[in-house]
């Protein structure tokens, strides 16, 4: 990690224009060394009888001067290219130490106005450094505190960490090719009855894998790599049943068959315990993610619709419960300390880990998986089939990519009326005003505080809620 510097030192180098921007930039030095930056300035540093030349020459190359700031507009741009004024003997001093030092850290343009028709102006030589732009006033703060922090030494964006090689690398579960090759027959010209019926057949059997799973020679005790271990024998069935969810395109309505499988895997796994019926909870959980993913990426509005609404019964007979999409939710604390303790790390939880770094990547990938997640805690939300007064924790919330979040992308995106109507559709919603009414029920309690807002209680941010992104008022404002 980069060390901070304690006492950063300015230099800045800038074009003497009206009154008004010297003054601008006098302003914008006071910032600085109000902030601890010690600035030297010409027009509080030189004095009458200075030699101007000498002393832009010492401030430039000073060792002690931890950065020079060169304050970009339209008359230091002029003058830079054509060498002339004390912008260009800067000019002709500043650039020998740009263009001969590949990796220069010292010398930042920061781009103070810009041109009549809003273009930046940039001098020849500094064409290709990136800059810093106080030039728009709504940008102005936050590139402000960007670059006191890169005078500071502090990262503006930090190098993430390295992780692990992704174990779908070398990943040695293989689907049998007897296997895929009778899922082919999905996509031959059929009637839809015998579609349904062969795609169902085929989910049979997968199911009864599930059910039945069972590891020989299991000890009443497992090692934290064992535990891993029998988790990952479960790879296995996971990437069949999704392999097959590939051509449940081909099979109409192929969504509520898998639902109802989903179900009675779960009714048959429920009273299941040890460590068998750990991981085939924790499988199942992991699957349903998998299915939302998938649906969305199709855009399946039906499939999605359907699956988060459903009412699931689970239980036998007179036992059997009406519940809704959290009937899938599981919380294994045993695989979650395994696989901090296998890697030595404290990780908020280490099966969300285990699951982002074994994706499925004929599925989705890892942005994919963990929007399904976090968009099943906002379908707890919306949708009004369910009841559960807990709503669906998404583990893998912690893993949105923060600068290119697909939630949030998604969220924004509800200025749209076309995909306002897609989420009205999605979230089981008759019309707009109805979804608009619940909305808004949800924003008020948000800005109230009276909304629960879940979060790792070591975390920094909660998990993100689709009003947070996006006002009751802005909804399908745009076609």
């Amino acid at each position: 990690m980069k060390s901070t510097i304690e006492h950063p030192k300015v230099f800045i180098s800038y074009a003497w224009g009206s009154e008004d921007y010297r003054l601008k930039v006098r302003s914008f030095a006071k910032d600085l060394m109000s902030n601890g930056i010690d600035v030297l300035l010409d027009q509080w540093s030189l004095k009458e009888g200075n030699d101007t030349y000498a002393f832009m020459e010492q401030s430039a190359t000073d060792s002690t001067i931890t950065n020079v700031l060169i304050l970009l507009d339209p008359i230091y741009a002029e003058k830079a290219n054509e060498r002339t004024g004390g912008v260009g003997t800067e000019t002709q001093i500043i650039s020998p130490e740009i263009y001969n030092k590949v990796n220069q850290k010292k010398f930042l343009p920061v781009i103070f106005e810009r041109g009549e028709n809003g273009e930046i102006p940039k001098p020849q030589y500094l064409k290709t450094m990136l800059h810093f732009d106080l030039s728009q006033e709504e940008k102005y703060d936050s590139e402000y505190q960007r670059l006191v922090k890169r005078l500071y030494g502090i990262e503006i964006v930090e190098k993430p960490e390295l992780g692990k090689k992704p174990a779908w690398l070398e990943d040695r579960s293989i689907i049998p090719t007897k296997t895929r090759k009778g899922y082919e027959c999905l996509k031959q010209q059929k009637a839809d009855d015998i579609k349904k019926n062969e795609f169902q057949s085929f989910l049979l059997a997968i199911k009864e894998k599930i059910v039945n799973f069972k590891k020989d020679e299991i000890g009443n005790s497992l090692s934290v790599d064992e535990y891993i271990e029998l988790y990952d024998d479960t790879k296995l069935y996971r990437d069949d049943f999704l392999y097959l969810l590939k051509y449940s395109i081909y099979v109409p309505e192929a969504y509520k068959i898998i639902a109802s499988g989903m179900e009675e895997i779960c009714t048959d796994i429920r009273n299941k315990y040890g460590y068998e019926g750990e991981v085939m909870k924790t499988l199942l959980h992991e699957i349903f993610i998998y299915v939302i993913a998938f649906y969305y990426k199709n855009k399946d509005f039906d499939a999605l619709s359907y699956t988060l609404s459903k009412t699931y019964f689970v239980g036998k007979y007179r036992y059997s419960e009406a519940k809704s999409f959290d009937i899938f939710y599981d919380n294994n604390e045993r695989l979650d300390r395994a696989v901090s303790q296998k890697d030595g790390k404290q990780y908020y939880s280490g099966t969300a880990e285990h699951w982002v770094n074994n994706i499925n990547m004929e599925i989705c990938n890892k942005n994919e998986f963990v929007f399904a997640d976090i968009f099943c805690h906002n379908a707890a939300i919306f949708v009004e089939n369910y009841t559960n007064s807990w709503l669906w924790f998404p583990k893998t919330y912690v893993y949105d990519n923060e600068e290119y979040s697909l939630f949030g992308k998604f969220a924004i995106r509800l200025k749209s009326k076309e995909h306002l109507c897609d989420v009205v559709k999605i979230m089981g919603f008759s019309d707009i005003e109805a979804f608009k009414k619940k909305y808004i029920e949800i924003e008020t309690n948000l800005k109230q505080g009276n909304f629960q807002e879940y979060r790792y209680h070591s975390a920094f941010e909660g998990v993100p809620v689709i009003c947070q992104y996006v006002k009751s008022d802005e909804l399908g404002i745009r076609n």
